[in-house]
């Protein structure tokens, strides 16, 4: 679905992005993990063509977009769902207008099938009254929701969802969680991208984790492998951020074994 080679990105002296590789196949989920700062949303503004790469080449669908037209980049990216931080939706737009000004632009839908597919959308997000309403009248977790209801209303081939949960607070960021997680199911090839600053989030989501530090990818592998056995900065990154947690929620997140015997022995 998505190959990155060799990307790197600067803006004026300062590098973002230092070649960066990595490889998402059909049906995967994966967590773009690390700090604030680290160059994951600008990944993410490079994947969806919204910056230009300095050097590398990026594939979506097998199509080189760093050097496609923009027709082909257009017709590529009609694949793809993005929810933004903070939902990122239209102020001037209700919430039926946000959505369905997606499915306008990157679908054939008839106006009647746009209908069925909102209320749909909505209903799954629980929100099904919320259609007349406009973004200031909805809660931070509301247009959170929204915002996914939005990136998965054209079925896409990959949906990106940049930090979803972000200053949410723990009911309603395990919420988002699962609706990401249970609408993707009903596409079982789409690939789905969450990029977060929250360990528990990122090991919530996915069990492939991309961990990037600096601009640079620093780890890519199974979370639970990484926790023991990657290098001292990894097992830091991951580990002191769940370590003091409830032993039995440590066991409910499917933290290794090995992990729990260390820390809560």
């Amino acid at each position: 679905m998505i190959n990155l080679s060799h990307i790197s990105k600067s803006f004026g002296d300062t590098e973002v992005i230092n070649d960066i590789s990595f490889r998402v196949q059909a049906g995967e989920r994966i967590s773009l993990l690390g700090p604030g700062g680290c160059g994951k949303s600008t990944l993410l503004k490079l994947v969806l063509g919204l910056e230009e790469v300095d050097e590398g080449t990026i594939e979506l669908f097998e199509t080189e977009m760093t050097s496609a037209n923009v027709k082909t980049r257009q017709d590529v990216l009609r694949r793809v769902g993005v929810a933004f931080q903070q939902g990122g939706l239209f102020d001037f737009m209700t919430v039926d207008e946000n959505i369905r000004f997606a499915m306008d632009n990157m679908t054939e839908m008839s106006q009647a099938e746009m209908d069925e597919k909102i209320i749909y959308l909505l209903t799954k997000v629980k929100l099904p009254k919320t259609r007349t309403m406009f973004p200031y009248e909805l809660s931070g977790g509301m247009k959170r929701r929204i915002g996914i209801a939005r990136a998965l209303a054209t079925d896409p081939d990959v949906a990106i969802f940049d930090e979803p949960t972000s200053g949410l607070d723990p009911v309603t960021s395990t919420i988002i969680l699962n609706m990401i997680g249970d609408m993707g199911d009903e596409k079982p090839n789409s690939s789905l991208i969450v990029s977060t600053s929250s360990v528990e989030v990122a090991i919530r989501f996915s069990s492939r984790v991309v961990l990037m530090r600096e601009g640079k990818v620093t780890a890519d592998d199974d979370w639970r492998k990484l926790i023991v056995e990657g290098d001292e900065w990894v097992r830091n990154f991951l580990g002191t951020r769940l370590i003091g947690i409830d032993i039995n929620y440590a066991k409910e997140l499917g933290l290794p074994k090995a992990f729990i015997d260390q820390h809560w022995s």
